[in-house]
């Protein structure tokens, strides 16, 4: 009986021709891998982040440049899908609201500049005085007040008007000064200080927020805030307005 030899599986993949396809098997790996990290980095040079169109064209290039034998998994691929999804609504959401700042913005210019010409109240000590008018001096006490000072000062500091004020409720108060010193004489006009102390029942000082009347006369964009300017020199954050009140008193 004739004896047939029996060559070992191992051998098989021995013999050059199997050698040579395994080859060809890796270097066409191979070739795909770096194909497909050259085009990532192709795509994704000089930028910083990705958009939705940049994820889309790596999706399908790494689609095109799967190993055939060992293709993407199909959890993994929807599970891509669904971050595509996700990144294409973020960047929807975020053009919308770029749309809506940038509306809203349009609205608040327009808003502040309804207020020029117009006397607002605002946090401050600076009176100013002009031919026509003196500012107004608004101020509020935390509790009731035996005795209130309030001292008109120059640009150099020098009190040209001391007003004593008895039995001042708590609560928002004001106070017109006429533009005259203690013996009654007009002053110049322009920017003079305030300044303000009060005592409660028992003659304990206490703290107390001030705020003075002026005219708008413009409006700036300041580092992203928009200030209206005053005539007296101060610039308003449009959201520190307090109110608009009636024209101030003239100087007679």
């Amino acid at each position: 009986m004739e004896q047939r030899q029996i060559i070992p599986r191992a051998a098989w993949t021995s013999s050059p021709s199997a050698r040579q396809g395994s080859a060809m098997s890796t270097s066409t790996v191979n070739s795909a891998s770096n194909a497909l990290s050259q085009s990532i980095s192709n795509k994704i040079s000089g930028k910083s982040s990705l958009g939705k169109e940049d994820f889309l064209n790596l999706l399908v290039t790494q689609l095109q440049y799967q190993d055939p034998l060992s293709p993407m998994d199909d959890k993994e691929f929807v599970a891509q899908l669904a971050q595509f999804s996700s990144l294409e609504q973020l960047t929807n959401l975020n053009t919308n609201m770029e749309t809506l700042v940038a509306g809203q913005d349009t609205m608040a210019v327009m808003n502040a500049v309804n207020f020029i010409g117009k006397e607002i109240k605002a946090k401050g000590n600076t009176l100013n005085k002009t031919n026509d008018s003196v500012s107004k001096l608004f101020y509020t006490l935390p509790q009731a007040a035996s005795s209130v000072t309030i001292n008109i000062m120059d640009s150099y500091g020098n009190i040209v008007r001391s007003v004593k004020l008895s039995n001042q409720s708590a609560g928002d108060q004001s106070y017109q000064w006429d533009g005259k010193d203690d013996k009654g004489n007009l002053l110049p006009n322009g920017n003079y200080k305030v300044g303000f102390s009060a005592l409660n029942a028992s003659g304990t000082a206490m703290m107390a927020t001030t705020s003075v009347s002026g005219i708008v006369t413009g409006l700036t964009n300041e580092s992203g805030t928009y200030m209206l300017k005053l005539r007296d020199g101060r610039s308003v954050a449009f959201a520190g307005i307090q109110g608009v009140v009636e024209p101030a008193a003239s100087a007679s």
